[in-house]
């Protein structure tokens, strides 16, 4: 049983690890647990914070996804020598190097990315997205018949810069994981790229990067999933609320580039995330793009649940697992978005229909899938080893 957390936030697009912060510190202050934030901004992280968390005296410390290490390429918690929990809710293989600590503990929202951490953290365990249990369902009017919260990737930018970095087997095995993982139900991004690179008997050099080749399939897919889903729908007005994701001097083109023409997509400026929560509560639909996730959580599907409305998402197992399909949610499987149109349209011509599946979602949501209901799942997987301090079980 841990009594107090440290938890250390920076800045993120859209501010959702400081909503995320927020919400899981609350929860754990409902059971008793003593929680301080200390908010860096865009701030690197360096070693005069250790004097305040000293004081706080933290169990453990505490980010979402993970914090750059100082200068001398250690993390702070390694110097001050306390646990620090990472719950990660992006790809894991972008904080691979929070395994160098032996006082991390991470977790990831995703099946498949746990199984890959093992081999350098066998501690590693599944903790999925939450939603805070407060949020309410929204009773006023549903203005916006169907939403798409989130960025754009120039994909097409993306390709056209790496096609002219790279030889041409490369190019290929690029090509074929893009494929697979928006072809294949359950296969992750690593997965697919390593496939493809056996296929290819690509040897990796250090002129060969995997991270970067990994960088480029994920947000390669990640673009191209989510505007063929927006593109699939033809008959009902799409809103889409985000920004280009511009960390790439590839990246130029953003939602106007790819879908501007369309004429039943509005675009609007990106929102702060817990703004997007109340777009949410004027919604009928909410769409979700994950191909980065075949068996793990999004927030945005438990986000729009809870607000009462019906998520139409990439597949992942996670949510076959824990909803129902039809009843509760609709999925599309990789690469085939033929019947979203038609899904989309019924819903919205259905209200009774549609409102019944958000109200049976978001009852399950509100049981199983809170910040609360995380705080005993995160409980029950820790427990204190006097030598280092907390420690998965």
């Amino acid at each position: 049983m841990f009594k107090r957390v440290t938890f250390i936030v920076n800045y993120n697009l859209y501010d959702s690890k400081r909503h995320f912060t927020k919400k899981l510190a609350e929860a754990m202050q409902r059971k008793g647990i003593e929680t301080s934030i200390i908010d860096v901004q865009e701030q690197e992280i360096d070693a005069s914070m250790g004097k305040e968390i000293q004081q706080q005296r933290p169990d453990f410390t505490c980010s979402f996804n993970h914090l750059k290490p100082l200068p001398n390429h250690k993390f702070l918690w390694d110097i001050l020598q306390i646990p620090h929990f990472s719950p990660l809710v992006d790809p894991a293989l972008y904080s691979v190097e929070l395994t160098n600590s032996p006082y991390s503990i991470i977790s990831s929202v995703d099946r498949s990315d746990v199984s890959a951490l093992h081999s350098k953290c066998p501690s590693a365990f599944f903790w999925p997205h939450a939603i805070e249990r407060d949020l309410e369902a929204g009773s006023g009017e549903r203005p916006y018949d169907a939403v798409f919260l989130g960025s754009c990737y120039d994909y097409e930018g993306l390709r056209t810069h790496w096609r002219s970095q790279y030889p041409k087997e490369i190019n290929r095995a690029l090509d074929d994981a893009i494929e697979m993982i928006l072809s294949n139900l359950s296969l992750s991004l690593a997965q697919a790229l390593v496939t493809a690179c056996n296929s290819a008997q690509i040897q990796l050099t250090p002129d060969i990067d995997f991270m970067e080749l990994f960088y480029y399939l994920d947000y390669y897919t990640r673009g191209k999933d989510r505007v063929e889903l927006i593109r699939s729908i033809k008959d009902t007005p799409v809103h889409i609320f985000g920004e280009l994701v511009d960390d790439h001097p590839s990246s130029k083109n953003g939602w106007k580039h790819y879908l501007g023409s369309q004429s039943n997509v509005t675009l609007h400026p990106s929102v702060p995330f817990a703004e997007s929560l109340k777009i949410l509560q004027q919604s009928k639909i909410c769409l979700n793009s994950m191909p980065f996730f075949k068996n793990g959580s999004h927030e945005r599907v438990l986000a729009s649940l809870a607000a009462g409305a019906v998520p139409i998402t990439s597949n992942s197992r996670f949510w076959q697992d824990h909803f129902k399909e039809g009843e509760e949610f609709v999925s599309y499987s990789p690469g085939r978005y033929q019947n979203v149109n038609a899904w989309v349209k019924e819903l919205v011509q259905n209200e009774k229909k549609r409102s019944q599946m958000a109200a049976q979602g978001r009852e399950k949501v509100m049981k199983h899938h809170t910040w609360d209901t995380r705080v005993d799942q995160l409980e029950g997987a820790l427990h204190l080893n006097p030598a280092k301090g907390f420690a998965p079980s």
